[in-house]
């Protein structure tokens, strides 16, 4: 079965995750960033649309980091997609191909309203719903459902994070771009307290 034939089903009911062939380079792909590409450090998460800890981590806590932090120059923050079921792989395709910065702007919108797309019976029209209302829609929406390319790249990701850093569960930050501190967890503190021994 084809990861667009998954991915179909996927937003019919959230399926086990299934590894696939990986794209050794994909154009499409954008880092979702935030803040000064000059700033002293880098936080780099990394989460899944349909995980309610990384909800709550961007609902409550990444607020209080934007303000003090990325606003203010000092960390440029990095948001990597690592999926935990197939629901969560299709949402992260979608933002993906979000056109310009907007993309950023639909992650919001999905942690905001996870609860109900996720458990509703139908998330692919929740889920396209918010992709329209920051602009991809018509040929561009129904191309980004066919776009093997991009769902590669975030299994790629995925695998890499796993594989070469270990990581365990969601929300997971990394401070520094060289990615050998590691912070667990959506509560904001531990975050907090790790990215300001690097300001002390």
């Amino acid at each position: 079965m084809t990861i667009t034939r998954r991915l179909a089903l996927a937003f019919a009911a959230a399926a086990p995750f299934t590894r696939s062939a990986l794209a050794a380079d994909v154009q499409d792909y954008r880092e979702f960033a935030e803040g000064s590409a000059k700033a002293k450090l880098t936080v780099i998460e990394y989460g899944s649309l349909t995980c309610p800890h990384c909800a709550e981590f961007h609902n409550v806590a990444y607020p209080l980091l934007k303000k003090e932090y990325i606003d203010t120059g000092k960390v440029r923050f990095i948001f990597r997609d690592l999926p935990s079921d197939n629901l969560g792989l299709g949402a992260a395709l979608l933002a993906r191909c979000v056109p310009g910065e907007r993309g950023k702007e639909m992650i919001s919108l999905m942690f905001a309203t996870q609860r109900t797309w996720v458990l509703s019976d139908n998330p692919l029209e929740h889920l396209t719903g918010h992709a329209k209302a920051v602009g991809l829609e018509g040929p561009s929406l129904e191309a980004c459902l066919k776009n093997e390319a991009i769902l590669k790249k975030i299994v790629e990701i995925r695998e890499a994070a796993l594989r070469d850093h270990k990581v365990q569960s969601t929300p997971t930050f990394f401070i520094g771009e060289d990615m050998k501190e590691m912070v667990e967890g959506s509560e904001y503190p531990p975050l907090k307290a790790a990215i300001d021994k690097h300001f002390s």
